[in-house]
């Protein structure tokens, strides 16, 4: 496997196979399609925004040595994010060659402000108190994990050592730990956590995108590979062990969790085909925190991912191909109502 596969792999990106699965061209501009009513959605950016569309999705033959198979690839990390008390939504822009962090009102939209001022941000994560910005750039040739400041100021401090693969930070509710997940080869993910206090680094279980629960800091949810190179989604105790499989389905792919406000829901990204069996793409799905419930929200023929709750867990605000000619990506909020 050749250098820049790798990377892209532990990366991040996932896919689903279908031998039936063929091309078609897209109406990506359509706001929503039938089996989306009832549902308001309401564009927040502009294609003049720039949101990153870069390696988000790709449609590719022979990776990971499977030939003859049409394949959906996803970055998994998150991509955007809302503030804490819900009034900023940010998202990553894509401007001269460089990838940042840009922070816009989410409910008047308007102008960005650039929290970021790097080369190549590939994801990131608002911290609990709303004072922080998590982020991932690849630099010197890997993946780190850094921090700065969510409002004011350029200074950012190195958290990953420079020398591994580092992503999808995200920082505990008592900022006092920053879970990340490291690659370690093709379809390898591990879950560590970084003692802000002690900076001390520290070694759990398989699995990518960790998803913090309040009020218990030993478990999480996240989506692990299986052997086929499909994604499931996993709930793990760090410190006893237990692990339990929430989410799975053979030939299908599920990933990056998003723990409801109440608790009570999961949100993930997950590939999808028409009803035609003619086309493969990403939609948003929900399920129950107990295993039940699984539900697919959105059904646009364009790819709709990266999902995220906003603090009143009634509204979702995700990154969507929809209501652009080109099928440009931009961020998208829709209700919920579950």
């Amino acid at each position: 496997m050749n250098k820049l596969l790798y990377l892209a792999v532990a990366a991040g990106l996932i896919g689903w196979n279908s031998a039936e699965a063929k091309r078609v061209k897209l109406n990506y501009s359509v706001i929503d399609v039938p089996e989306e009513g009832g549902v308001k959605f309401e564009q927040i950016t502009e294609d003049s925004d720039c949101v990153n569309k870069e390696g988000l999705v790709s449609k590719a033959k022979g990776m990971f040595g499977i030939k003859n198979l049409s394949k959906i690839d996803w970055w998994v990390n998150p991509r955007i994010a809302v503030s804490p008390d819900g009034s900023k939504v940010a998202y990553l822009n894509w401007k001269n060659r460089t990838s940042n962090v840009m922070v816009k009102d989410a409910h008047r939209g308007g102008a960005s402000t650039q929290r970021t001022f790097r080369a190549n941000v590939t994801d990131f994560t608002w911290s609990p108190d709303g004072n922080t910005i998590c982020f991932t750039e690849f630099r010197s040739g890997h993946f780190g994990v850094y921090l700065v400041d969510a409002s004011q100021g350029t200074v950012v401090r190195q958290i990953s050592t420079g020398n591994e693969n580092d992503f999808a930070g995200q920082i505990t509710a008592d900022g006092k730990h920053i879970l990340f997940h490291r690659g370690e080869g093709p379809g390898a993910y591990s879950i560590w956590s970084y003692d802000r206090e002690k900076n001390l680094f520290s070694n759990y279980s398989r699995g990518m995108t960790p998803c913090l629960i309040p009020g218990e800091k030993d478990v999480i949810y996240c989506g692990r590979y299986t052997d086929k190179r499909e994604s499931e989604i996993w709930r793990v105790n760090l410190t006893s062990g237990v692990e339990e499989i929430l989410l799975s389905q053979p030939g299908r792919s599920f990933t990056t969790p998003v723990l409801s406000p109440d608790g009570r829901w999961l949100l993930v990204t997950g590939a999808s085909m028409d009803e035609k069996g003619k086309d493969i793409n990403t939609d948003l799905f929900v399920i129950r925190t107990d295993g039940t419930q699984f539900t697919q929200l959105t059904y646009h023929p364009g790819n709709d991912l990266s999902g995220v709750w906003a603090p009143d867990g009634k509204s979702i605000y995700f990154l969507s191909q929809r209501g652009s000619i080109e099928g440009t990506f931009n961020v998208w909020k829709m209700n919920f109502n579950l």
